[in-house]
C-alpha cells in the first residue's frame, strides 16, 4: 500500500516539476568563426545554465592553436575541398528526400505551436553563394520573403545578398522561447522515434562510417 502511495506521489511531483515553464535563449553568430550560445532558465529565472560552443569574440588564439588550424586547413585542401563539399551536399540531399520526413516535421511543428511561445526571433544574415546569378535568384528571393515576414510579424528578419564572388555566410540570429516540458517532451519523443528519423540516423551513420574508412 505504501509503495503505491509513494509511486503516486512521485508521479505527481514529476508532473508538477515538468509543468513549470522553461525559458530558452539561443544566439547564433556566424562571422569568421561560428559560435552558438544557449541559455536555459527554469523556475522563472531562479535556476539558470548557460552553454556555448565556438570561439568567443574576446578570446584570442595563441600561436599553437593558430598553427594547428593552418595545418588542418592545408590537409583539408590537400584531400580535396571540392569533393568534401560535394559529399556533404549529397548526404543533405539524401536526408531531404527521406520518405515521410517532411510530413513528420510539419506535424511536429503543428503540435509544438500549441505549447511553445516565441518571445523573440531575430535574424540578420549576409549570404553570397559564390555565383552572382545564383545569389541573385536564391538569396534575392529569400530576402523578399524575409522582408514580408518582417513586415507582417512582430519579429525581425533580414537576409541580404552579397556579391563579392566568394561563398559567404555572415550574420547572427536570436531566438527566445518558453515551453512546458510536460507537453513538449512526448511530442519530441514521438518524432525522434518515428520511422523517418530512423532512416535519417541510418544515412548519417553510413556517411560517417564511409568517411572513417
Amino acid at each position: 500500500m505504501w509503495v503505491v502511495v509513494a509511486l503516486c506521489v512521485l508521479v505527481a511531483l514529476t508532473i508538477l516539476v515538468l509543468s513549470v515553464p522553461v525559458d530558452l535563449d539561443v544566439r547564433i553568430e556566424v562571422h569568421s568563426k561560428s559560435a552558438v550560445h544557449l541559455r536555459v532558465a527554469w523556475l522563472f529565472g531562479l535556476v539558470k545554465k548557460t552553454f556555448g560552443t565556438g570561439v568567443p569574440k574576446t578570446q584570442k588564439k595563441d600561436a599553437v592553436a593558430a598553427g594547428k588550424e593552418e595545418r588542418g586547413r592545408k590537409r583539408k585542401k590537400a584531400r580535396g575541398g571540392i569533393s568534401t563539399v560535394r559529399a556533404k551536399g549529397s548526404i543533405v540531399w539524401q536526408i531531404v528526400r527521406v520518405p515521410g520526413l517532411w510530413r513528420s516535421v510539419v506535424r511536429l511543428i503543428a503540435r509544438m505551436r500549441r505549447f511553445i511561445t516565441v518571445k523573440r526571433l531575430r535574424t540578420d544574415f549576409r549570404v553570397d553563394l559564390g555565383d552572382p546569378v545564383d545569389t541573385a535568384l536564391v538569396v534575392g528571393g529569400m530576402s523578399q520573403v524575409a522582408l514580408m515576414a518582417d513586415v507582417w510579424t512582430r519579429h525581425s528578419f533580414r537576409v541580404s545578398p552579397s556579391f563579392f564572388g566568394d561563398a559567404v555566410l555572415d550574420g547572427e540570429a536570436d531566438l527566445a522561447v518558453r515551453f512546458y516540458p510536460v507537453c513538449t517532451i512526448p511530442q519530441v519523443l514521438k518524432f525522434m522515434f518515428s520511422l523517418s528519423m530512423f532512416r535519417v540516423v541510418f544515412l548519417l551513420v553510413r556517411y560517417r562510417w564511409g568517411r572513417d574508412r
